[in-house]
């Protein structure tokens, strides 16, 4: 079956028409209008997983590449969208989160805080698609912006002191990663004249050393900010504890990945050299990120601080797959890239279903403090939620058979196979580490006695709405870790077409119009 390459519009447009659709329909407080966003949105979050499925089987199953030239402008010189196996991997993944935040937001918000939450939600995977499907840096760089402008606008969404302080931090830390991105992106143009990343990846073979390291440590900046590597993560903790726990979640599944999906994209297509170069620094960076986040989880007190500190740490094991990309031969290059691809699916899905879970026992007990006689008896008081809480985070700690367990073992056996003993040896460290803060979370979160004069009885009840998108993740995530090989299968092809730059290259652009010049001058 062919697909057309048309379809590569669809998940841009769909989120735009559906969110204007949306806010136009809904201009005053009320339950009917925001019933009406409510709908919008979810019809055009099942409309967008349609579509990314139809990509995925392209891509994943016919392990071809689309190519849509806007305009019918070819490339270098038109706006080309362009989805292979990796971005068609991201894409279904997002697709899944929001329908499963569209339902969640369902049980969790209230009329206040959820009227426009759902425009600003479509335009949040507008930008979050775009970005998988850019062609260009420039166009990269727009869409971060419109999702950088939404993600904004959620977070203070409520106008509450501490969601307005924490939007400021990440707004203002984010807009400089992005001026450092728009900088990087007139130093590349003014030197190599084209920002198309086919063509980038011709001419910057024929670029100067000097020039080669200068921009791919600029974007390595500016990703790196907005994917949250130490040391430029603080903005993180600082904030994604502070919205509404359905922004949180997906927040937490979904925003750090773009900037990973970035430097997948960027350092394989366009710095292979430096990759291998660099290896050192990139595997030095995945370690401290991992000690970072796993010492700053086990060090705060509150659920959705806990888990926003460990989407840091476990960042950190996204970047060792792509550091171990530089090792030994084609097989095992293909193999480290194949393992981080895999830990962001399993990531990305379980991330997101913590975050859901965590932000239910906390605005059904009215806080999410651990400390002791604040938040307890979960266990009794909701077993379900608490049963699915529990197999999120040991999935998340690598317990088997869960995602987490497969990533992981994937992560390490690249490490030990490639001799980085010092890598391997900081996954294991984290690993146990997050299993402790894990099991620390569960027994005074969930296990744990509440203390009857500290709070008043639960305040608001558990929807099946709240539920039913936790368990819907929390099953993917079973199934990731049981049946492995399909997704295995998956994330092997996506880093094998990662890894054939030419293909990309005469995927997207002939050579013989995108030839590479003389840089003499």
């Amino acid at each position: 079956m062919n697909i057309n390459a048309n379809w590569l519009a669809a998940p841009v447009i769909i989120p735009l028409l559906f969110a204007a659709s949306s806010l136009l329909a809904a201009t005053r407080v009320n339950l009917r209008q925001m019933r009406i966003q409510r709908n919008l949105a979810l019809i055009a979050s099942v409309l967008n997983l349609g579509v990314a499925l139809l990509l995925l089987y392209t891509t994943v199953i016919q392990d071809q590449r689309m190519v849509l030239y806007a305009g019918l402008w070819q490339a270098p010189f038109g706006i080309t969208l362009v989805a292979d196996a990796l971005s068609a991997i991201m894409l279904t993944l997002t697709a899944v989160l929001m329908v499963t935040i569209v339902l969640y937001a369902i049980g969790t918000l209230d009329q206040r805080e959820g009227l426009n939450f759902h425009p600003l939600l479509l335009f949040l995977l507008m930008g979050v698609n775009g970005a998988f499907l850019a062609g260009d840096l420039f166009n990269l760089y727009v869409f971060f912006e419109v999702l950088l402008m939404a993600s904004f606008v959620l977070l203070s969404l409520g106008g509450r002191p501490g969601q307005v302080n924490g939007g400021l931090r990440y707004v203002v830390l984010n807009l400089l990663a992005s001026t450092v991105f728009l900088t990087t992106a007139g130093v590349v143009y003014g030197t190599l004249g084209t920002l198309n990343l086919a063509h980038l990846a011709v001419r910057m073979e024929a670029a100067p050393l000097t020039l080669r390291i200068i921009v791919a440590g600029m974007l390595l900046i500016a990703y790196g900010s907005k994917a949250g590597l130490f040391p430029l993560f603080f903005w993180l903790p600082a904030s994604y504890h502070t919205p509404h726990p359905a922004v949180t979640a997906i927040f937490g599944g979904l925003l750090t990945k773009v900037g990973i999906y970035a430097l997948f994209r960027v350092f394989t297509l366009l710095f292979p050299d430096l990759l291998q170069a660099w290896q050192p620094l990139l595997l030095g960076i995945a370690g401290l990120t991992m000690l970072a986040g796993v010492f700053g989880a086990m060090a705060v007190n509150t659920i959705r601080r806990v888990l926003s500190f460990h989407i840091i740490s476990q960042v950190g094991y996204m970047v060792m797959g792509l550091g171990l990309a530089s090792s030994g031969n084609q097989l095992a290059i293909g193999f480290g890239l194949a393992a981080g691809i895999f830990y962001i699916m399993h990531h990305m899905i379980v991330k997101t279903a913590l975050l859901m879970a965590g932000g239910a026992a906390e605005l059904t007990m009215g806080t999410g403090q651990l400390k002791e006689g604040y938040l307890g008896g979960l266990v009794k008081r909701f077993p379900l939620l608490a049963g699915v809480f529990f197999v999120a985070a040991f999935s998340l700690a690598g317990i088997p058979p869960s995602s987490g367990f497969v990533s992981k073992l994937g992560l390490l056996q690249a490490a030990l196979d490639s001799q980085h003993w010092m890598i391997a040896g900081v996954s294991l460290l984290v690993s146990a580490l997050t299993l402790m803060s894990m099991v620390r979370l569960w027994q005074k979160g969930f296990a744990g006695k509440q203390h009857e004069d500290v709070l008043p009885p639960p305040r608001r009840p558990i929807y099946g709405f709240t539920l039913a998108p936790i368990i819907i993740l929390v099953v993917i995530s079973l199934g990731m870790g049981i049946f492995s090989d399909t997704f295995i299968r998956w994330s092997q092809t996506a880093a094998d077409q990662l890894i054939d730059r030419a293909g990309y290259i005469e995927a997207v652009a002939p050579t013989d119009i995108i030839a590479p010049v003389s840089m003499d001058h």
